[in-house]
């Protein structure tokens, strides 16, 4: 197993892209570390893609500007696009934009290999170490690609992307494709692969089950970065470190919801389902019998309570919730104020 290094492979300082007159990302700034798995998570419009495309040389520097660096090297300076894009690999989100299906997996690595100018003897070693770390079959390795199954065919795909032995892999919703059981497999390759080869990767995806294997996540919104911080950490940010209460309650509502947070212990409630509501308390262990309590006082009729831990999913949740509250009290504010004048 390579150890992650102090080494900084990615650092982005102020970076702000325009597209005309609209603003997509707004003022981002982030360090990422030799050997680091990164998320970025937020839903279509929230800038993942446009920061990855300013990292990976793909948007003219008129539509940016900040102080950015990949490897050390300025994307801004279109001299360093070679050498950036010879040190970084990239699989998209189709694996039918990166592979041949009438083309065995071995030859098309070494289509693939050619173009970074590798030889096919040095291609086809490198191409079996990671077909073995991958778990893909050596007898079908020269088979038709179309014949292989969809986690394998994903698996080919983040071969080819690692196949000039990049310093950082980009990976577009490396999940999409594969059932829900395959999902946990395709994560688990991939720290694999991060504990055996010390590739720094980027996760771009709506898939929150990938914070499992991320040393930090990067929460955007809007073209705004959240939050950038291990999972643990930023769970531990909620109430009581994350500790949660789960209420079932009979008829919930959102006047029932409301009641509960008038509880003044109450920080932070999530609905989770028709009946169910996620309850997040100041000194948990101290206020959840006087929570039990207050629900009785006040009618509520809990079928079933339970204590857990929040997942980075809630946190997620919680925090877009956060924003949207923000911009509804600031929309509130703005009508008043125009209501006054």
């Amino acid at each position: 197993m390579i150890e992650k290094s102090a080494e900084i492979m990615v650092n982005v300082e102020n970076l702000n892209v325009k597209f005309g007159d609209k603003q997509v990302v707004h003022n981002v700034s982030f360090q990422v570390k030799s050997g680091e798995i990164i998320g970025l998570f937020g839903i279509s419009g929230a800038g993942k893609t446009t920061i990855i495309r300013v990292l990976t040389c793909q948007l003219n520097k008129k539509n940016w500007n900040g102080n950015v660096k990949v490897t050390d090297l300025n994307p801004a300076q279109s001299k360093n696009h070679p050498k950036i894009l010879s040190n970084i690999g990239y699989v998209p989100q189709l694996e039918g934009l990166n592979l041949y299906y009438e083309l065995s997996p071995m030859t098309n690595v070494e289509i693939f290999a050619s173009t970074y100018g590798l030889k096919k003897k040095n291609a086809k070693e490198i191409a079996k170490e990671l077909f073995s770390i991958l778990d893909i079959p050596e007898d079908t390795w020269k088979k038709r690609l179309k014949k292989l199954s969809g986690g394998e065919k994903k698996r080919v795909s983040v071969a080819i992307g690692l196949i000039h032995q990049p310093k950082i892999l980009f990976l577009d919703e490396p999940t999409t494709g594969v059932d829900a059981a395959k999902r946990y497999e395709v994560l688990s390759y991939l720290k694999k692969l991060n504990r055996k080869l010390g590739t720094t990767m980027f996760l771009i995806t709506h898939d929150m089950e990938a914070a499992l294997i991320c040393d930090k996540s990067a929460i955007l919104r809007d073209g705004k970065l959240l939050e950038f911080d291990s999972n643990d950490n930023l769970i531990a940010s909620l109430p009581s470190g994350g500790l949660l209460t789960r209420l079932t309650i009979e008829d919930l509502t959102e006047n029932k919801i409301k009641i509960i947070k008038n509880f003044t212990p109450v920080q932070k409630t999530i609905r989770v389902g028709n009946e169910i509501i996620e309850v997040f308390i100041e000194d948990f262990e101290e206020n959840l019998q006087k929570l039990i309590e207050y629900t009785i006082k006040n009618n509520l009729k809990v079928t079933s309570m339970s204590k857990d831990n929040a997942t980075f999913r809630r946190y997620f949740q919680i925090r877009i919730q956060e924003e949207e509250e923000k911009e509804r009290t600031l929309r509130e504010s703005v009508q008043i104020m125009e209501g006054e004048a």
